[in-house]
């Protein structure tokens, strides 16, 4: 059994890869379509949605605050994000971030036996741990990761590596090859396609925080104890194995889950649905 009529009723949950198409088409070379509309052609300028959050050693408060209008897109996209997340859940995360979407999209068109699993590793520790790391380094003037390891940097240099020399050498450089190193083992290799999203990427980690917070007053994956059987069907889907059967029952940590609502449609138990504090 397949059913849960909640799922094949959702629009979001029935059409997700549609939706990741087209985020990357929005987003991704060789169309771009939204940074056409900026003067922009990736997320390295005013669509950066993580260097404008970050203090780094020496910085001015005028310098930090110009941090923020001088990637003000990124600024709006990552507040929209959060105010998207508090209420309805990482919905970003799951069908609309193109960085994701293109790793897990890569992931699912290898075969079972290439690919890593990475479920354990205790994902929230090792998250917050780099995001700490991530802070903190800028800060001290050890090094910044901004834009050394980053994922939204990486995916379309690799995308437009085709039509564009400089991307192309981009990956000829020892950044370039460590970024894409990371996006092929945590991405492409990885069971789901998610491990960078899960362990490395500091949006997502922000993002899995106010997840966490607004799950009293807004929907989320849930589980009812009374239908769970504990056959883990949901675990063997999660992208983000944020879902581990303890005793007799499932449970999910909304510190990792995303709405991706893949566990809901193997649910054999309609056990797991997607909706408010009371569900």
């Amino acid at each position: 059994m397949r059913a849960n009529t909640i799922t094949k009723k959702s629009f979001l949950a029935g059409n997700r890869y549609w939706i990741m198409l087209v985020a990357a088409l929005l987003f991704l070379p060789p169309f771009s379509f939204l940074f056409q509309f900026t003067g922009d052609s990736s997320f390295c300028g005013s669509w950066c949605p993580r260097m404008f959050f970050v203090w780094r050693k020496g910085m001015t408060g005028y310098e930090y605050l110009f941090g923020f209008l001088r990637s003000y897109l990124g600024v709006i996209l990552v507040l929209g994000m959060l105010g998207s997340t508090f209420f309805f859940g990482r919905y970003w995360c799951s069908h609309l971030c193109p960085i994701g979407g293109i790793m897990e999209g890569g992931s699912r068109m290898l075969s079972k036996g290439m690919k890593i699993d990475y479920s354990g590793i205790p994902a929230p520790a090792f998250r917050y741990g780099y995001l700490a790391v991530y802070l903190i380094a800028s800060a001290t003037g050890i090094g910044s990761l901004c834009c050394s390891y980053c994922n939204f940097a990486t995916i379309p240099r690799i995308l437009g590596a085709a039509f564009s020399p400089a991307d192309m050498l981009y990956f000829f450089r020892a950044a370039g090859l460590i970024n894409l190193g990371l996006v092929i083992f945590l991405g492409f290799i990885a069971r789901g396609g998610r491990a960078y999203c899960n362990l490395l990427c500091p949006v997502g980690a922000i993002d899995a925080i106010t997840n966490r917070l607004g799950m009293r007053f807004g929907k989320r994956i849930s589980i009812d104890s009374e239908k769970c059987n504990a056959c883990a069907a949901c675990v063997k889907v999660c992208p983000t194995w944020s879902i581990e059967v303890k005793g007799n029952k499932a449970m999910i940590d909304q510190f990792s889950c995303m709405p991706c609502r893949e566990c809901e449609k193997v649910c054999a138990k309609e056990a797991i649905r997607y909706g408010g504090p009371a569900c």
